[in-house]
This record gives structure tokens, C-alpha cells and sequence, in this order.
């Protein structure tokens, strides 16, 4: 299977997982980065607007499940325009 022709390349938060979940989706054909794969590292001391606004450049789908990102409006107002879900 590959990546359906017009979606996005999808960007996965640490919330969701670096293993499992980016593993699944890749096993059905969906091209996706994750937080540790962008930022070797320091993907645990990112900031998330930085990485919010990078994925917003990119023109990924973010997936995440953090509550906390919800809560900063600003926060993400600063990031830029991006296609966001919380799951």
C-alpha cells in the first residue's frame, strides 16, 4: 500500500510514541516523521512552537495527543497555520 495521492506527509508527536504507532502507520503505506526522528536528541527539550511551526512549514498533518498544547492558544497562534488533531 502507499501513501494516498493529495494527503500530507504526517508528523507524530512524542505523545503518540516513536515505535508502535509510527510502525503501523508506515506498514500501510503512510510517510510520516516523528519528533525523535526530526530532532535527534533533543526531542525531549524542543519547544513546541518550534516544532509546531516547523511542521506548519513542512505542510504535515500533526497528530498528537498532549492536552497541554491545547491550552496554548497563543502558543500556537505564534507557530503558524497547521493542520492539527488531537486523538
Amino acid at each position: 500500500m502507499s501513501h494516498p495521492v493529495g494527503l500530507p506527509n504526517l508528523f507524530l508527536d512524542r505523545s503518540l510514541g516513536q515505535k508502535i504507532v509510527p510502525m503501523r502507520l508506515r506498514e500501510v503505506g503512510l510517510r510520516l516523521t516523528t519528533l525523535a526522528e526530526r530532532y535527534p536528541g533533543r526531542d525531549e527539550t524542543v519547544t513546541d512552537i518550534e516544532w509546531l511551526r516547523d511542521a506548519g512549514n513542512y505542510n504535515e498533518v500533526v497528530f498528537m495527543k498532549d492536552k497541554r498544547i491545547r491550552k496554548n492558544y497563543r502558543g500556537l497562534a505564534e507557530a503558524g497555520p497547521i493542520y492539527l488533531f488531537r486523538v
